[in-house]
C-alpha cells in the first residue's frame, strides 16, 4: 500500500479500531494528525504504545478538539496545521447501551455534521472515510424499524431511537447525516460497514469496553446461563486488522468513491459455535440451551435483572439470521488481497487477551 503521499487526520485516534488505523498508516510512512479531546493525558499513551509495537511515530501529531464543540474546540493555529490534510478518517463515536436520544446524536450524529462541515472550509481532501456498522445493510430490519432510504428525510427519528434504543438508532442516522452533508460540501466520500470487531490477529489485544469482550466477560463471570436467539443465530464478525486494511486499501481505491462497503470475515460461524469457542478457551462449560430474543427482550425490561445478568436488550440486536452481503467486499478484495480470517484461532487469542485484563 504506498500511502507515503497521506497527510491524514484521523478523529477517534486513540479508540480501538482508531489506534490501530494510524499505526497502519505510520507503518506506511503517511503523516498522521490524531484529534484528541485531551492530548496531555491521551498522546503519550498512544505514542507508548505505538513504541511498544515497534512502530515509529515522529510523523504523529496531535490536535485537542472536540466533534460536539463549535469549530471542533480548534484554534486558527491548528487549523492551519490541518490545511494539507488530504485523507479523514472518522473512527470515533459514542459506544455505550441505554444512552440518551440527545447523548448519543450530540457525538454520532451532530458531531458528523460539524466534522464535515469544519474540513470542507480547511482541507483539500481526496477521501473523507467514515465508519458506519453492518446494520445499515440490512434492508429489512431497517423498513421494520421506520427507515426507508428512498425518503429518510420523512424517518420519524424519535420513533427509531425508542424503538431500536439510542446508540444504533443514532449510528444509522449519523450515516445518513455523512452522506448529505459529504455531497453538500462537495466531498469525495467513503463508508465502511465493519461487522462486530474482535482482537488484533497476532495479540488479540481489545479493550474491555468492545461488545465482543464484553460477552467474554459475561461467561467468565457465569453470567450467562442461556444462548439468545436458535442455532441459526450468528454475531457477524471481522477482526480489527482485516478491518484496518479494509479502510486504508477502500480510502485509495477509486472504485470505492461514494460507496458504501460491508466488511466482514467472508465465513462466520453460528453464536451457538462463538459461545462454545469462548467456553473452551476459558476451560468453563458452555450452556447448553436456547433462550428466544423476544422472550429475554421482555425479561430485561427489569433494569434489576439486567443489571444482575450485565444485559440490555439494545446488545440483541446485532444477533440475527439474515446471510451479509459480501459481493462487493469479495470483489474488491480481488484487488486488495486481504487475507480471509480463521475466525476459530483468532476467537481464542482474543478471548486470551480479555482474561488477562483486570476486571
Amino acid at each position: 500500500m504506498h500511502i507515503s503521499n497521506q497527510i491524514a487526520l484521523v478523529v477517534g485516534a486513540t479508540g480501538f479500531i482508531g489506534k490501530f488505523l494510524i499505526a497502519r498508516l505510520l507503518s506506511n510512512n503517511a503523516q498522521v494528525f490524531a484529534l484528541c479531546r485531551n492530548v496531555e493525558q491521551q498522546a503519550p499513551q498512544l505514542r507508548q504504545w505505538l513504541t511498544d509495537q515497534g512502530i515509529a511515530h515522529q510523523q504523529l501529531n496531535f490536535i485537542q478538539g472536540d466533534v460536539t464543540l463549535p469549530n471542533l474546540g480548534l484554534s486558527k493555529q491548528d487549523w492551519q496545521q490541518l490545511k494539507a490534510v488530504n485523507y479523514l478518517y472518522n473512527t470515533s463515536a459514542l459506544f455505550a447501551w441505554n444512552l440518551t436520544m440527545q447523548q448519543a446524536k450530540s457525538v454520532n450524529v451532530n458531531g458528523l455534521e460539524l466534522l464535515l462541515e469544519r474540513v470542507s472550509k480547511h482541507c483539500q481532501l481526496e477521501r473523507a472515510v467514515h465508519l458506519s456498522g453492518y446494520m445499515l445493510t440490512l434492508n429489512e430490519h431497517l423498513q421494520a424499524a421506520g427507515i426507508y432510504r428512498n425518503r429518510i428525510e420523512q424517518t420519524d427519528w424519535p420513533r427509531v431511537y425508542a424503538r431500536l434504543g439510542a446508540y444504533e438508532a443514532s449510528k444509522i442516522q449519523g450515516h445518513f447525516t455523512w452522506v448529505k452533508h459529504a455531497i453538500q460540501y462537495n466531498i469525495p466520500w467513503t463508508i465502511i460497514h465493519p461487522a462486530t470487531v474482535i482482537g488484533d490477529e497476532t495479540s488479540g489485544e481489545i479493550p474491555s469496553y468492545q461488545p465482543i469482550a464484553h460477552l467474554i466477560q459475561q461467561l467468565k463471570q457465569g453470567k450467562m446461563t442461556a444462548i439468545p436467539g436458535t442455532s441459526q443465530h450468528y454475531l457477524p464478525l471481522v477482526s480489527v486488522t482485516m478491518l484496518v486494511d479494509a479502510i486504508i486499501h477502500a480510502a485509495q481505491d477509486p472504485n470505492t468513491l461514494q460507496q458504501e462497503i460491508l466488511v466482514a470475515n467472508p465465513k462466520q460461524v453460528s453464536f451457538q459455535e462463538l459461545i462454545q469457542l469462548i467456553a473452551q478457551q476459558l476451560h468453563l462449560k458452555p450452556p447448553r440451551y436456547f433462550i428466544s430474543l423476544k422472550l429475554l427482550k421482555q425479561v430485561l425490561k427489569w433494569s434489576w435483572l439486567a443489571q444482575k445478568l450485565d444485559m440490555s436488550a439494545e446488545m440483541l440486536n446485532f444477533i440475527r439470521t439474515e446471510p451479509l452481503d459480501l459481493e462487493r467486499f469479495i470483489a474488491l478484495n480481488q484487488q486488495w488481497n486481504i487475507p480471509n480470517t480463521d475466525i476459530e484461532s483468532k476467537v481464542k487469542k482474543t478471548v486470551a487477551w480479555v482474561s488477562r485484563l483486570k476486571s
